[in-house]
């Protein structure tokens, strides 16, 4: 007799992808850091010489508007790339934000992001704070 299981929570399949994602990237060579359980505008950064990324985990591969933006937004406060996980039937797939999400019911502005493709990516210079 076999005993019945309670069905998975969506925190714990959330979380589930948020560990994948992040055990990807690590394989991929990036130093990555999970704010667990935060309810933050980013679920992991994951670092490597000369590139940030704010990734944001969904199965569903969308995001709300406001959602989106917040991770937009503090990714162009501070030089990040904004990225969206998407979990696949097998594997995932990386979507790099390309604008504001201003406009309800049209598509995600997103372009597919292969990682390798990062190494290429000429970031540009951040204007240095003077203090007074």
């Amino acid at each position: 007799m076999t005993t019945p299981t309670k069905p998975r929570s969506n925190y714990a399949r959330g979380r589930d992808l948020e560990h994948r994602v992040r055990n990807h990237l690590r394989e991929q060579g990036y130093e990555v850091l999970r704010t667990a359980g935060s309810k933050s505008k980013v679920d992991l950064v994951a670092l490597k010489s000369g590139q940030m990324l704010f990734v944001q985990c969904k199965r569903s591969g969308a995001l709300p508007p406001a959602e989106w933006n917040g991770l937009w937004d503090l990714a162009q406060m501070v030089g990040a790339v904004p990225v969206l996980a998407e979990q696949l039937a097998r594997g995932r797939r990386y979507w790099r934000l390309t604008a504001r999400k201003d406009q309800p019911g049209k598509r995600q502005p997103m372009e597919e992001l292969k990682l390798d493709e990062l190494a290429g990516v000429q970031w540009p210079e951040r204007e240095a704070v003077t203090r007074s």
